[in-house]
């Protein structure tokens, strides 16, 4: 149970119980003879309660310094693999589940010969030849039924119609009831002759 369930199960009925006690030291204060004992009795019962509430503060500050360094983390862990996406030397991709791109790494738009401005928002088919667009769309529907990675080698064309082979390897991303949500692309040029 975390300090802010606590408080929010334990606070209304020690307010409550505090605010009785108050009440009755109120009644009580009425009795100048008891005047000093209600005094000192009141003095107890708002220190007990500041008490309460230096804790209660304690353990929220510490809960959000927690937060705090897990959030932290996580924006490392975020900028690690958004470093990973755009300066890794082979074209990635991802697009929505009808195939429109979303993101692209700096090496898939080389590999394209296209500005990212100019990309996002088209369909990833529309870099295929015309008349393999067909079968590239059943591949994908395919895709999204399965698994697993998917692997196979495609014709492809650049932006301005240069043809080029390609090994693509896509994955299809889901959410936590396997709903598909988008699809990962990692495009390989298999014309360029490999460095030596």
């Amino acid at each position: 149970m975390t300090v802010r369930e606590r408080i929010s199960d334990q606070s209304p009925a020690q307010i409550q119980a505090l605010r009785t006690r108050v009440q009755s030291l109120y009644r009580q204060a009425g009795d100048s003879l008891q005047h000093d004992v209600v005094l000192s009795m009141a003095f107890e019962e708002l220190a007990l309660a500041l008490e309460h509430l230096q804790a209660v503060d304690q353990g929220m500050l510490h809960k959000e310094n927690e937060w705090l360094n897990k959030q932290a983390e996580l924006d490392l862990e975020c900028q690690r693999y958004k470093d990973l996406f755009v300066y890794a030397p082979t074209g990635y991709l991802v697009t929505s589940i009808d195939g429109a791109i979303r993101q692209a790494n700096p090496a898939a738009l080389a590999l394209l010969q296209i500005s990212e401005r100019a990309l996002v928002g088209r369909a990833l088919a529309l870099f295929v030849p015309e008349g393999q667009r067909r079968v590239f769309r059943n591949t994908v529907a395919q895709l999204i039924e399965a698994d697993q990675p998917q692997e196979w080698v495609a014709s492809m064309r650049t932006w301005d119609s240069a043809p080029f082979e390609a090994r693509l390897t896509a994955s299809v991303l889901r959410g936590a009831s396997g709903r598909p949500l988008a699809i990962y692309w990692l495009i390989h040029n298999l014309s360029q002759a490999p460095a030596e």
